[in-house]
């Protein structure tokens, strides 16, 4: 990968090889790829179409628009293809046959694409390749953790202009938006990309108080009271009082490639609740660090931050009240929630590559919350932090 996000073709194809073993090793004979990030990951291009890649051989990109461009973008061989009724004479005439079982991208295709892929190959049986491509995009290259490092800097110079934009009366949602225009400003991707179904993200969460602790829809520990019922998470725009705890939690984006990051604010001192809470979550944080290494289950992280929370006065907080998270990080890349997930059930080793945000927060439901999140790569040694923030709860004083 260079340094405008396009991969090269030996990138590329180190990726289709991994991801061909994961397909064998699942008894499919290849997979169809329609959804974007999916698609881009496999052929360099977002363009709209098709990526067939079989068990074996070289993957059929076959782009309706616009061919020309990922042609341009793509530093393997791209087709056009005029109509997607042709897609499987297409595959047959390539390949010499379709690839069967054929995996679909089970896990995120509405039902009317997946019924719409299955006519398009009548008589061919389907499987899932859901796993075979999260399993494929959890490793991730040396280029691709440099694009998440690059998105965690990034974040790191926003978050260091809090301190001249936190004032009492700012609202959540403007201090918000001060922060993200700086972002932007600095090459921000402007997208959040998600895989789990209605699960929809901006450019990350600023909020304060009672607000930051507000129970949402969203799969996450914290959600916030947003801006109404049809955008029911996020900053709202109550303004910011004095000794709140004030959570920054932002992910950035380079060349599509994301870092997550939370850190705690206050406008002058808070409860003392709240400051050995924060205490408690960097305590948490550092157990489970202690724990990551190739060969460790990522649930094996998941049960340390529980019992490190446990030793605390503050467990009945960890993660939620009355809905806790069932999972104390995730992984990131493309998307915000990728493998693995450090998780109850999750037993996936760890293994050299792999990206995840780690996140102890503590919620206080209608007074605050509080915690740290970071995004680490696995090394072979252990972790390196691609998050670099101070991890101190920051107090401004007007």
């Amino acid at each position: 990968m260079v340094l405008d996000g396009r991969p090269t073709a030996e990138e590329l194809r180190s990726r289709t090889r991994r991801f061909q073993g994961h397909l064998r090793e699942q008894g499919l004979g290849g997979a169809v790829l329609v959804q974007n990030v999916d698609r881009y990951y496999f052929s360099g291009t977002m363009q709209m179409g098709h990526v067939v890649v079989p068990a074996d051989g070289d993957p059929l990109i076959l782009i309706r628009r616009d061919p020309r461009r990922a042609a341009a973008e793509s530093p393997l061989a791209v087709e056009p293809l005029e109509s997607v009724r042709d897609v499987a004479a297409r595959v047959r005439d390539r390949l010499g046959d379709i690839p069967s079982p054929l995996g679909l991208e089970r896990d995120v295709l509405p039902a009317a694409q997946l019924d719409r892929l299955q006519s398009l190959f009548p008589g061919v049986p389907f499987g899932d390749a859901s796993r075979a491509l999260l399993l494929t995009r959890a490793i991730k290259s040396p280029a691709e953790i440099e694009a998440v490092r690059r998105a965690g800097r990034l974040v790191a110079e926003a978050v260091a202009e809090v301190p001249r934009f936190l004032r009492e009366g700012v609202t959540e949602l403007e201090l918000s938006a001060l922060i993200e225009f700086e972002l932007r400003r600095r090459g921000h991707g402007g997208l959040i990309r998600t895989r789990g179904f209605n699960q929809e993200m901006f450019y990350g969460h600023v909020f304060a108080g009672a607000t930051a602790a507000a129970v949402s829809f969203l799969d996450a520990p914290t959600g916030g009271a947003g801006l109404g019922p049809a955008l029911p998470y996020g900053p709202s725009p109550r303004p910011i009082g004095r000794g709140e705890p004030v959570s920054v939690d932002l992910v950035g984006n380079v060349q599509g490639y994301l870092a997550d990051q939370t850190r705690v604010f206050a406008l002058g001192r808070v409860e003392e609740v709240f400051a050995e809470a924060f205490e408690a979550a960097l305590a948490v944080h550092e157990a489970v660090l202690a724990e990551a290494r190739p060969g460790v289950p990522a649930s094996r992280l998941y049960d340390v931050a529980l019992q490190a929370a446990a030793e605390t006065p503050f467990a009945a907080h960890f993660l939620g009240e009355r809905h806790k998270v069932g999972f104390v990080g995730h992984g990131i890349g493309l998307e915000v929630d990728e493998y693995p997930f450090l998780a109850r059930g999750f037993d996936l080793p760890l293994a050299e590559g792999m990206v995840f945000a780690l996140e102890p927060k503590f919620i206080f439901e209608g007074r605050g919350v509080v915690g740290v999140e970071d995004t680490f790569a696995i090394t072979a040694e252990g972790v390196e932090r691609l998050t670099t923030s101070p991890q101190e709860l920051m107090v401004v004083e007007e």
